[in-house]
C-alpha cells in the first residue's frame, strides 16, 4: 500500500475527516501571483530609501541599510521614512499587494488556482483552519468569493477578540501579520519569537489537527519551527509538500513530525488536483436521500411509541434493501478483469464505509434505545448483510467483504459496552450464525466472533498505509458512526478499548482449552503498542472493568448473556492470558 498515489491518499483523508486537517501555507502559495515575500518588500523599500539618499542602485540593500543607519531593517521605520500620513502608507503598500490595471491584464496579484481551490475546500467544510506566513489578502478574497467570510487573526488583539475557531466556518491565522499593519514580522529577530498568547493558540491547532504544509521552506521562521517541534499529539497525519529539494531545516522538521514528504510541481497544481479529487469522491459518495441524521430522527420517533412499530420496520428494511442491493451488485464484484491495485482497494474500503453509514447509525440507535422489542431488527440487518458475500475472485476483495459487517459489529459493540447491554452483544456475536468466509464449504456455521475476529485483521494490508494513523483507523471510523451517543473523545476511546480487549479475550476462550498453560496467539497490535509498548502505561480502566464484573460473579450480565460459558473462572483465565500475551508482545515494539 506504500505506493498509493499521494494525491489519492490525501483526498480520501480529507473527505473522510472533514475539518480535521489544517493548512500551513508559506510564500510559495502566492508565488504565481507575483506577490513579493515580506522580506522582498523590505528590500524594495530599502532601495527606495537609498534612491532618496542618492544611491541609484544597490547590490546588497540590507548591508547598505545597516551601514547607513546602524541597525537592522525595520518595516515600520522604513514606512515612516517614505511616507508621512496613513493614506500615503496605504498607497505605497498597495503596489506590492493589490493589482493595478496592468497586473489585472496579466493575471498578477489576484487569487491563484491554489487560493481558489483552497476556497472550494473551505466552502464544502473540508478545511476550517488555515495558518499562513503571508501578508497578502489573496486567500481571504478567494474564500469570500465562495460566499464564506473568514475570521482573520493577524494580531494578538484580533486573536483575543475572535470567536473560538471551533465555532467558525473558516479561521485564517496570519502568523506574521497583515500588510496593512506595520507590526508585521519580517526580520530574523522578529521571526525568532511569538507572543505567549500566539504560541498557546497555534500549539492547540498543531495538536488538534492533521496538517498539510505547502509553500513554506522552514528556513527563516524560527518561532514557527519551534512551535512544530513542540507538537506532541500526532493522531492525524502530516503531509509536507516540497517543490524541488527540501532544505536542512525542513528535513529535520519532516523527520520530527514523521511527516509524509510529497514532491509537487507547484501549489496551483497540488491544490487544484486535491480539490478536484475530493469533489470527485464527494460526488461519488453522496448519501442516499434518507440522510443519516434524518434516519436517526425517524428511528427515535418510531421507537417512542408502539403504534409506530410498522413504520420503524419498513424504514429499516427499506434502507437494508438498498444497502444489500448495492453490496450484491457489480459495483462490489470480487472477480476483476485486471490486477488489483492499491488505489482500487482503498477506494472500495471507503465505498463500504460510506454505503454503510446510514444503516450503521440506524442500527446503533436501535441498540441504544432497545427495550427488547427491536433487537430482532438488528439481527436481521446483520444476517442480510453477510448473505451478500461472494466467494470467488480476488482473495483480498473476498476478505474485504467482511468489512461492512465488521464496522456494524464494532459500532454496536461499543454502544453495548457503554450501556452494559450484553444481551444485544450476545445476540449479534454469539447467536447470529452463518456460512461465512471460513465455513461456507462446511456444514458448521460460524459465530461472528469466529468469523470476524479470529483471523488476521480484515484490513491487515490496509492498516500498513499511512492514512489517518493506521492502527487507530478503525477506531476513528467507528467514532464517526457512534459520536452522537459517545461524544466525549476520552470516554469513547476507553469504551472502544474495553470492547476490543473483551473481544480478543473471547477469541482465546474459543481457541484454547487451558489458556493459562498453553502458548496462545491472538490479535491486538493496537492494544499492545498503545499500552505495553515503549511508553508503557497499564490500561487500569480496562482492569477495573473486568475486576468489577468479576466481583458480581455469575450475576454479572455479561456472563448471564452467555459469554465465557457463564463462568467467572473462564473469563479470568482468558483475560489474564490475553493481558500477559499483550505485555510480551508490547515489550518487542519500539
Amino acid at each position: 500500500m506504500k505506493n498509493l498515489d499521494h494525491d489519492t491518499r490525501i483526498a480520501f483523508s480529507i473527505h473522510s475527516s472533514p475539518g480535521v486537517y489544517a493548512l500551513l501555507l508559506g510564500s510559495g502559495i502566492s508565488s504565481s501571483a507575483r506577490i513579493l515575500t515580506g522580506w522582498g518588500v523590505v528590500l524594495d523599500l530599502i532601495s527606495k530609501v537609498a534612491l532618496i539618499e542618492g544611491e541609484a542602485s544597490l547590490t546588497d540593500p540590507e548591508k547598505w541599510y545597516i551601514e547607513k543607519y546602524g541597525e537592522a531593517p525595520d518595516y515600520a521605520k522604513l514606512l515612516d521614512k517614505l511616507t508621512k500620513t496613513p493614506a500615503e502608507r496605504t498607497n505605497l503598500l498597495r503596489q506590492y499587494f493589490e493589482p493595478n490595471e496592468h497586473d489585472l491584464e496579466e493575471g498578477y496579484k489576484v487569487p491563484t488556482q491554489a487560493h481558489k481551490s483552497i476556497a472550494r475546500l473551505v466552502k464544502c467544510g473540508y478545511i476550517r483552519v488555515i495558518l499562513t506566513t503571508n501578508f497578502d489578502r489573496l486567500l481571504e478574497k478567494a474564500i469570500e468569493g465562495e460566499g464564506v467570510t473568514p475570521v482573520v487573526i493577524s494580531t494578538d488583539d484580533s486573536m483575543n477578540g475572535a470567536m473560538p475557531y471551533v465555532h467558525n466556518q473558516c479561521t485564517i491565522v496570519k502568523l506574521h501579520g497583515d500588510y496593512m499593519d506595520t507590526r508585521i514580522k519580517n526580520t530574523p529577530e522578529e521571526l525568532a519569537h511569538y507572543s505567549e498568547a500566539l504560541n498557546k493558540y497555534i500549539d492547540r491547532i498543531f495538536n488538534e489537527f492533521g496538517m498539510i504544509i505547502c509553500g513554506w521552506s522552514a528556513e527563516y521562521d524560527k518561532a514557527l519551527r519551534n512551535a512544530l517541534y513542540r507538537r506532541m499529539d500526532r493522531r492525524f497525519s502530516t503531509y509536507w509538500t516540497v517543490r524541488g529539494q527540501a532544505g536542512d531545516e525542513a528535513i529535520r522538521l519532516i523527520n520530527h513530525l514523521n511527516a509524509e514528504k510529497i514532491s509537487i510541481k507547484g501549489a496551483d497544481e497540488f491544490f487544484g488536483t486535491l480539490s478536484d479529487n475530493v469533489e470527485a469522491i464527494r460526488n461519488f459518495s453522496k448519501s442516499h436521500p434518507l440522510s443519516a441524521d434524518l434516519a436517526i430522527a425517524k428511528v427515535k420517533k418510531y421507537l417512542s411509541e408502539d403504534k409506530y412499530s410498522i413504520k420503524l420496520h419498513d424504514l429499516v428494511i427499506e434502507e437494508l434493501d438498498r444497502v444489500c442491493l448495492e453490496l450484491s451488485s457489480d459495483r462490489f464484484e470480487t472477480k476483476l478483469q485486471f490486477n488489483l491495485t492499491n488505489e482500487f482497494y482503498i477506494k472500495r474500503v471507503h465505498e463500504y464505509e460510506e454505503l454503510m453509514k446510514t444503516l450503521i447509525k440506524i442500527s446503533t440507535t436501535l441498540a441504544y434505545f432497545d427495550n427488547g422489542r427491536v433487537l430482532y431488527l438488528v439481527k436481521k440487518i446483520i444476517e442480510r448483510i453477510i448473505q451478500t458475500q461472494k466467494f470467488n475472485g480476488s482473495q483480498s476483495l473476498i476478505t474485504l467483504q467482511r468489512y461492512p459487517v465488521f464496522l456494524l459489529l464494532n459500532s454496536i459493540g461499543v454502544i453495548s459496552i457503554e450501556l452494559d447491554n450484553y444481551d444485544t452483544l450476545a445476540t449479534v456475536l454469539l447467536k447470529t450464525r452463518y456460512n461465512g468466509y471460513f465455513s461456507h464449504n462446511s456444514e458448521k456455521k460460524s459465530t461472528l466472533v469466529e468469523e470476524l475476529y479470529l483471523s488476521d485483521g480484515i484490513l491487515s494490508s490496509y492498516d500498513k498505509t499511512e492514512v489517518a494513523q493506521p492502527y487507530n483507523y478503525i477506531a476513528r471510523i467507528i467514532k464517526s458512526y457512534v459520536e452522537e451517543y459517545l461524544p466525549d473523545d476520552k470516554k469513547y476511546e476507553e469504551t472502544f478499548d474495553i470492547f476490543e480487549y473483551l473481544i480478543y479475550s473471547m477469541c482465546i476462550d474459543i481457541q484454547y482449552k487451558d489458556p493459562s498453560t498453553e502458548e496462545i496467539s491472538a490479535n491486538g497490535y493496537r492494544l499492545a503498542k498503545k499500552y505495553y509498548g515503549i511508553r508503557h502505561h497499564n490500561p487500569e480502566f480496562i482492569y477495573d472493568f473486568i475486576h468489577q464484573g468479576l466481583k458480581e460473579g455469575k450475576e454479572w450480565s455479561l456472563l448471564k448473556a452467555g459469554f465465557f460459558n457463564g463462568s467467572t473462572e473462564r473469563l479470568e483465565a482468558c483475560f489474564n492470558a490475553y493481558k500477559k500475551y499483550l505485555q510480551n508482545w508490547g515489550s518487542t515494539l519500539h
